[in-house]
């Protein structure tokens, strides 16, 4: 009998110990300690953390909230590479458990000559297919990052060639302390001698005149952002346009811009919410984005107007080892009172594709998509020393990842004045494919697929995505 109480004397003790043990699990953090930050100042990078010095919390959610510490300053692009662990304070003299937070982070180039060579097409296979060299725009200028160290931007660039012009931009600028208000503004300058007045057969018509510019323009921009939180963001832009055509313009396309003048002044504001939960922005594999904009325009003296609601969706999940699934929900709504081209121009423009139309637009006023890609990953991120290690550290290291992907998408987009050569609009859309994603560095994505539309036409199509520097 005495051996049964011990026994269970015993159990109750390592039962308290091991409940004891859990409660002492929990860690604070005494310090926060940041390094290889050379021009970046240290309240950038901790307004991008989600836990402050003193802070108490379980060990698995420091864990989770240090990863969580990495996709924030990954997501800023200021740095290539970025380590974030935890060591234990063994001089703190606290009740609970201490920890030394330590982020190490290696700093990119901020300063780049803009040299840049820009095909003036939505996509690079479009370019390929038509191969128009007139269609390519030269620019030269600098852009800096990370202006003192608090991820403000300067933009200086002239371009020649499809388009001439400059714009001169700053950006990011903090108005408090906190850094949860910020002001950015431009100006641009553009002169074109190629113009797209219209579409037919679902393809952009471009006119050129090489004597004399067909659109000259000049626009000014301001935009004011409330950062709240890390990952929340709610964006006011208010902008100014001056556009002079060509007078040939509207003798192609009456309804080119909504007035039969040749001279417009355009004001513009837009509102924009996004919610950022995406683990790396330019290549996500888990998380999710939400963001909506209302966008409203007035020209001709206010005797036209034009409104927009977009919304975009994406979620992206790892539910196997080395396999995601991603869904990408973009779509829009839009009204105007009077017909205007360069207002429908939806789907095949920017980043509201569908597999397997590169070569096709289908213009609207409202319409619909939804790209899904299954990724398999083929190489895990791999670093490659390309020089001494006495070099420059921003360009000692080069990192290569490589997925496969299967792709299905569909889409519609509902066009109420489509010109009977424009077969696409008003219909069902789907496009399927295989390809290849590389992701590289500074933010560089390179892609090519094997794709197949409604039509039954297929082909490989070659992508870039990357920053301009």
């Amino acid at each position: 009998m005495k051996i049964i109480v011990t026994k269970i004397i015993a159990c109750i003790s390592l039962a308290f110990g091991m409940y004891g043990d859990l409660i002492a699990s929990d860690i604070c953090i005494s310090e926060i300690r940041i390094s290889g930050n050379k021009q970046t100042k240290d309240f950038t990078i901790m307004r991008e953390l989600p836990f402050r010095t003193g802070d108490v919390m379980p060990e698995d959610k420091l864990i989770h909230l240090l990863n969580v510490t990495t996709e924030n300053l990954n997501n800023v692009s200021l740095f290539n590479y970025v380590y974030v662990d935890y060591i234990p304070d063994t001089l703190d003299r606290s009740d609970c458990l201490s920890c030394i937070v330590t982020i190490r982070v290696e700093e990119r180039w901020y300063y780049w000559p803009q040299v840049s060579l820009k095909l003036e097409d939505r996509n690079l296979s479009n370019w390929l297919h038509e191969r128009e060299f007139n269609r390519i725009t030269i620019g030269w200028g600098m852009r800096i990052y990370n202006v003192f160290g608090m991820r403000h931007k300067i933009t200086l660039s002239d371009y020649f060639g499809y388009e001439k012009g400059g714009r001169l931009g700053y950006s990011n600028i903090a108005l408090d302390k906190k850094r949860t208000q910020l002001l950015s503004f431009s100006i641009n300058a553009l002169f074109n001698k190629t113009l797209s007045t219209h579409s037919a057969n679902d393809k952009v018509i471009y006119v050129k005149n090489p004597d004399k510019f067909l659109e000259s323009s000049v626009e000014g921009s301001v935009n004011y952002s409330y950062r709240p939180g890390i990952r929340m963001i709610h964006s006011f832009d208010v902008g100014y346009q001056w556009v002079r055509l060509g007078d040939t313009i509207l003798s192609l396309n009456k309804d080119y811009w909504g007035t039969d003048r040749l001279v417009n002044n355009t004001f513009r504001f837009s509102y924009n919410y996004s919610y950022e939960h995406r683990d790396y922005i330019v290549y996500p594999t888990k998380g999710y984005y939400i963001s909506t904009e209302l966008t409203g325009i007035t020209a001709d003296k206010m005797r036209f107007f034009y409104g927009e609601l977009n919304l975009k969706l994406q979620y992206y999940k790892e539910f196997f080892p080395r396999w995601f699934w991603s869904s990408r929900l973009n779509g829009g709504a839009s009204f105007k009172n009077k017909r205007a081209y360069i207002y429908d121009r939806h789907v095949g423009y920017e980043d509201r594709y569908i597999t397997g139309y590169d070569y096709y637009v289908i213009d609207g006023q409202h319409y619909t998509i939804l790209n899904n890609d299954l990724r398999f990953l083929i190489m895990p991120k791999r670093i490659f020393n390309l020089m001494p290690k006495k070099t420059s550290a921003k360009f000692t290291k080069i990192h290569f990842t490589l997925y496969a992907k299967l792709m299905y998408d569909i889409g519609y987009a509902h066009n109420s004045y489509r010109h009977e050569s424009n077969t696409l609009a008003n219909t069902f859309l789907w496009g399927s494919g295989i390809g290849l994603d590389l992701v590289t560095y500074y933010d560089i994505v390179l892609n090519c697929s094997y794709a197949i539309n409604r039509m039954g036409e297929g082909g490989f199509y070659f992508g870039i995505k990357a920053p301009v520097f």
